[in-house]
């Protein structure tokens, strides 16, 4: 990262799982950085891009009239760019949890790094976040920024040996002189915590006080087997993303409880990116059929056989295809599998028991269930969980996962099937569940006379989709009530003037928001 900030780029780019400790490496570059650097340190990025502007004033130290502008601040901060490397001073800035920056602050970012000598950018900017944050630059808004990232590095969990050896070092280091840990212990910590030091660190205290409460100064399996249990038994399982550092990408997967066959991150990007094969058209069914040899698919692709990079194609006999179906609906009768893969899309691994709502608010998400047609589901344009029902009117659940003119594409199971519009309404009766980010983490709604930063927010998307450039305002009046009305009538929305849940979720899709979506290619 230190070589990344040395040259002429204008970006470097940190990520890791909650855990891995990214705001460590991001102290222990801070403290290895040479005098004649100025830092800036944005903690809490979930500003407007006004306001983040105003922040680097205040971390540079920088006088400002309080109403300044636009312009005002970001003349401010140049001058002051241009003073420092006149003075041989470089000026950094560090943005911590950055995967919760909008598009639009992304952009501001970039345009502060356009001023520029010959040979180097005057300020030079660090993002750090989970990898969330890597999905969020791959948006085609953002192609510009992105192009500008010269040092990228990803950090991933501790191997088993990796574990030993952080263990005996953080004893060492209080002058421990008997081994507290087993080898044994240690495997089985590392195997349970999947490498990350923050839950090591954790479960290695607990160990600790059970053992003292047993009166030995030893941990044994079974203790750290207890301690494992109360320390992680309310975690969120993780997993290891893609990891790139000279060019090279490794992408893994890290069980939780059970061994899965793929790593999601490959399954996620073969759903994204791979297109969807057209197969043989199925004969004319008779009426009198069950829902098996009725659904006309028009493709079933089998991710559990993903290799190399190759997806399996439809098989090129109906019957087969049918039998599949068959199989793949009777897996798909338990919503909470669903729900697990609606989380992948959203780029988290859950096991199977915790692929509840409840989770979601542990990441930043919400859950939200209603009844709406499918053009309001385009108009959302996220993923959902749907209730479908078989000839037998059994109910089996799918995820919608993308929607065309001609075509609805699900995910049942690990596999993803095209049907038909007709065959897919026939059999659903409206209801859906999602996931979605509430603006700020709050996902009540936003009225008339509130005020505070979730009503910025709003206003400045509205005014961003409006195309209006009146200043952004922090108390709900009769401008922004006027302004969100008129919004959703444009989105055949009821025009209550109340910002709820479906306001915002089709706010947060006309402003294309992060996040996955019914067009995957765009997502």
């Amino acid at each position: 990262m230190l070589s990344g900030l040395t040259d002429g780029g204008g970006f470097g780019l940190l990520t890791g799982e909650v855990g891995t400790g990214k705001t460590t490496v991001l102290r222990a570059m801070i403290s290895r950085l040479s005098h004649q650097t100025q830092v800036a340190v944005i903690l809490n990025p979930a500003l407007s891009a006004h306001d983040l502007l105003a922040a680097i004033c205040d971390e540079l130290g920088l006088h400002y009239q309080s109403d300044a502008s636009f312009k005002q601040l970001t003349d401010i901060i140049y001058r002051h760019l241009i003073a420092n490397h006149a003075e041989g001073r470089q000026t950094l800035l560090l943005v911590d949890e950055a995967q919760h920056l909008m598009p639009d602050v992304l952009e501001q970012l970039r345009l502060l790094t356009n001023l520029e000598t010959d040979s180097r950018k005057l300020l030079k900017v660090v993002l750090i976040g989970q990898p969330e944050l890597q999905q969020l630059l791959q948006q085609e808004r953002l192609r510009q920024l992105a192009q500008r990232i010269t040092s990228r590095y990803h950090l991933l969990p501790l191997t088993e040996t990796e574990v030993s050896e952080y263990i005996h070092y953080r004893l060492t280091a209080v002058d421990c002189l008997y081994p507290v840990f087993d080898a044994s212990s240690i495997k089985y910590i590392a195997k349970a915590t999947q490498g990350i030091p923050r839950l090591i660190n954790l479960v290695c205290d607990k160990s600790m006080q059970l053992a003292c409460q047993a009166g030995t100064h030893q941990v044994t399996k079974a203790m750290a087997v207890q301690a494992c249990e109360d320390i992680l038994s309310w975690q969120v399982p993780v997993q290891s993303k893609v990891h790139s550092q000279g060019g090279k990408t490794a992408a893994s997967w890290l069980p939780w409880g059970v061994a899965m066959a793929l790593c999601s991150t490959l399954v996620v990007g073969v759903w994204h990116y791979w297109p969807l094969p057209v197969a043989p058209a199925v004969p004319p069914i008779a009426p009198n059929h069950s829902l098996y040899a009725a659904a006309n698919l028009s493709a079933v692709e089998t991710l559990s056989e993903l290799k190399n990079q190759e997806i399996t194609t439809a098989l090129n006999h109906p019957e087969n295809t049918q039998e599949r179906l068959v199989k793949l609906i009777d897996a798909s009768r338990k919503e909470r599998t669903s729900m697990q893969t609606l989380y992948r899309l959203w780029g988290f691994d859950t096991a199977l028991n915790q692929a509840t709502c409840a989770t979601s608010s542990r990441i930043s998400l919400a859950c939200f269930s209603g009844k709406a047609t499918l053009a309001k589901l385009g108009l959302i344009n996220r993923p959902v969980i749907v209730t479908l029902k078989d000839g037998a009117q059994k109910p089996f659940y799918a995820v919608l996962y993308a929607i065309t003119d001609d075509r609805i594409e699900l995910l049942l199971g690990k596999e993803r099937i095209s049907v038909t519009p007709k065959w897919f309404e026939s059999r659903w009766d409206g209801q859906f569940s999602l996931l979605w980010r509430p603006p700020l983490g709050d996902k009540t709604s936003i009225r008339f006379g509130q005020n505070g930063p979730r009503v910025a927010w709003l206003d400045q998307q509205l005014n961003d989709f409006l195309g209006e450039e009146s200043p952004r305002k922090g108390y709900f009046d009769q401008s922004i009530l006027d302004k969100l009305r008129r919004f959703q009538r444009s989105q055949d929305l009821a025009a209550d003037g109340i910002a709820g849940p479906m306001t915002l979720m089709v706010l947060d899709s006309a402003m294309n928001l992060p996040g996955p979506t019914l067009q995957p290619e765009h997502s």
